[in-house]
């Protein structure tokens, strides 16, 4: 017969308890120093191997994965000690020996290769900043494909690497799938005054915004500065810009891409709405568009040609629409977003302060071929753009309508 043991884990804060109850497969969780990742990781595992699953935790040094380890241990020191589990130190493995009980591997991994040989119905990824993508892409996402088990990322900033882009990934996600959370060192309510004075005492400011704030710091690709300078809070109506210039810029997407619609007053160089949507069909897209460009009486409509973008610009100018074909080429590309950085730098025109559309402009990378010099400009791998191109073909309408917004007040 079974003896009672006690097990006894943490209770999480209001910010840890948001991840843990979240239903999402894929959770991206952004920390700052001791906001309690480890508490979080080794919970969230202790909970899933409970519940029966399978859970493999991967750090990429060994002081992470000991810490993890240690936690874990603590929390079934009683059923351990009961045989109701199996503890192999060597192997960092907890199994259980109850029905319905699960395991816990912890592994120190920096990248695929450390990985490799195990099963999980729930990997967690600890410091995922700090490892190499490829623990992911190559590993970890087909471990999980049989088993259509979750993934947690869990990380303090590393500038904007690819922990980013996969932060910017999770906060665009429309389908529940993917999440995104963030917490400082200051959200959590257990670090003392004193800890966080020891935390903050010897940092740069730099490294006080990506240490305790978890801030992502600028890369030397980053294509946009200065953008908290160029957004506001919205709240325009149409009736504040009668009669004046109203331009849009349209990105064009079905399935994987997303549509999106920037609308700009060129007289008051402001964005006025922002819209993005995906699986659509384009006589559908054609519809909600023309709703938006109607209220707000648009004039004028860069929108890209590439693809599918010829056919339904000239199904909208047969409509009536005054929509302008612009073909995105590696020579028309680049002096388009360099407009639209300059337009940042400058902060010439005011954008709608919207998360998603400011996550996708700071991942925007410009790489200069070594051949030739030459730059050419994209979003990192899994992240979209589509805000950041609309954007752009607005602010090329913008300059096409200052002679027009010049007449209309000579």
């Amino acid at each position: 017969m079974l003896r009672e043991v006690d097990i006894v884990l943490p209770r999480p804060h209001a910010k840890q308890r948001e991840i843990i109850e979240s239903p999402a497969k894929r959770k991206v969780v952004i920390y700052g120093r001791r906001a309690g990742k480890t508490v979080t990781a080794s919970d969230l595992a202790s909970r899933r191997f409970l519940a029966g699953r399978r859970v493999l935790y991967a750090a990429p040094v060994d002081d992470q994965t000991t810490a993890m380890w240690d936690a874990c241990q603590a929390y079934f020191s009683d059923a351990i000690a009961a045989g109701l589990i199996y503890r192999n130190q060597t192997k960092r493995l907890l199994e259980g020996r109850v029905a319905g009980w699960g395991r816990i591997r912890c592994k120190t991994a920096w990248d695929a290769d450390t990985m490799r040989g195990d099963k999980a119905d729930d990997l967690i990824l600890d410091e995922w900043a700090y490892m190499r993508p490829n623990a992911w892409s190559l590993v970890g996402a087909p471990m999980l494909l049989d088993t259509d088990g979750d993934a947690y990322f869990l990380t303090t900033p590393n500038r904007k690497n690819h922990a980013f882009a996969m932060y910017v990934r999770a906060l665009g996600d429309t389908t529940g799938r993917w999440a995104a959370f963030h917490a400082t060192s200051h959200d959590n309510p257990h670090l003392s005054a004193a800890a966080l004075a020891e935390i903050v005492g010897d940092l740069t400011p730099d490294a006080y915004r990506q240490e305790v704030m978890a801030e992502f710091l600028d890369n030397e690709g980053a294509v946009f500065r200065n953008i908290a300078a160029s957004l506001y809070p919205g709240g325009d109506t149409p009736e504040m810009h009668a009669a004046h210039w109203i331009v849009a810029g349209q990105d064009w997407g079905k399935q994987d891409d997303y549509s999106a619609c920037s609308v700009v007053c060129a007289t008051c160089r402001r964005e006025l709405e922002l819209v993005r949507f995906r699986g659509e069909s384009y006589r559908m897209q054609r519809a909600r568009l023309a709703v938006v460009w109607a209220r707000w009486g648009v004039k004028h409509i860069e929108a890209e040609s590439n693809a599918m973008g010829d056919p339904v610009i000239e199904d909208l100018q047969s409509e009536g629409w005054p929509v302008v074909p612009f073909a995105t080429t590696a020579q028309s590309k680049p002096p388009l977003i360099e407009s639209l950085a300059l337009a940042f730098e400058r902060a010439e025109i005011q954008w709608l302060d919207i998360s998603i559309a400011t996550a996708e402009a700071e991942a925007y990378e410009g790489k200069a071929s070594p051949a030739t010099g030459r730059m050419s400009y994209s979003a990192p791998e899994g992240v979209h753009d589509d805000t950041v191109i609309a954007r752009a073909l607005a602010n090329r309408a913008v300059q096409l309508g200052t002679l027009q917004v010049g007449r209309m007040y000579d």
